[in-house]
């Protein structure tokens, strides 16, 4: 069964450009400009907003929590922003998404609470131990309803029947081995292909820039990203000196 992720870091300070934002780690369909806008006003007003989060997933630094602050961020022209980082799988971190946006911030819509049912079944929080070492049992339907907020158990019983239904087996009573969660995945293969898209995208975007002081800080660029591509290595927090 997958685990509970560790506990977030005390808040540091990250670059902007270290952060992998990945659909999939975003439970909401889709960003609300006008909160971007209200964010980067009071940040340039100098508001302090709390750290986003991100989450340490095979070595990527992936963002969870704080999509509209970071793009806030961005507007005013910043570089690095303070952070909270969890080391976690990739369905972990996909709850901690969830979990984030059920807890503060807009609200989900109805169409994005499936999305964060499926997260929460994923990350094998419908198991519930009442000790350490103790025997997983299921949690009820009505718990895992308010675990996920303005969501009817009846809603999550449907849900579950519906993509899970080896486990919704197991809320049926019948006999047989308990089931997990459903198989991990392996988040290389999705980091690979994010990676390879990305570069073919800069090389599109660059067939349009013909200055050659413009071209020539594109190369540098690009030779520096090599440089790291060949070293490798999971990504690392900044030494204090390079701030």
């Amino acid at each position: 069964m997958t685990g509970p992720a560790a506990a977030p870091s005390a808040p540091v300070r990250v670059a902007i450009a270290d952060l992998h934002r990945d659909s999939r780690f975003q439970i909401r369909h889709r960003m609300e400009p006008a909160t971007v806008d209200r964010y980067a006003k009071a940040l340039a007003a100098g508001r302090n907003f709390p750290p986003i989060r991100a989450a340490l997933v095979g070595g990527v630094l992936v963002l969870v929590d704080g999509w509209h602050r970071l793009a806030a961020h961005q507007a005013i022209g910043a570089t690095h922003v303070e952070a909270t980082i969890t080391e976690a799988s990739a369905e972990e971190a996909r709850w901690l998404a969830a979990e984030a946006n059920l807890a503060h911030g807009l609200p989900l819509k109805t169409r994005e609470l499936p999305d964060a049912f499926r997260a929460f079944v994923k990350a094998g929080r419908y198991r519930a131990t009442d000790r350490p070492g103790g025997r997983p049992r299921l949690l009820s339907y009505r718990a895992i309803a308010k675990a996920l907020g303005p969501v009817a158990h009846t809603t999550v019983r449907n849900w579950m029947q519906k993509d899970f239904p080896k486990i919704a087996k197991e809320y049926g009573g019948e006999a047989g081995p308990l089931e997990g969660p459903p198989p991990r995945e392996d988040p290389e293969d999705h980091f690979a292909q994010a990676a390879r898209d990305l570069i073919r995208q800069a090389v599109t975007a660059a067939r349009g820039v013909r200055d050659p002081d413009r071209r020539g800080a594109i190369i540098g660029a690009a030779e520096e990203a090599l440089r790291e591509l060949r070293e490798g290595g999971a990504w690392k927090p900044p030494l204090p000196e390079e701030f």
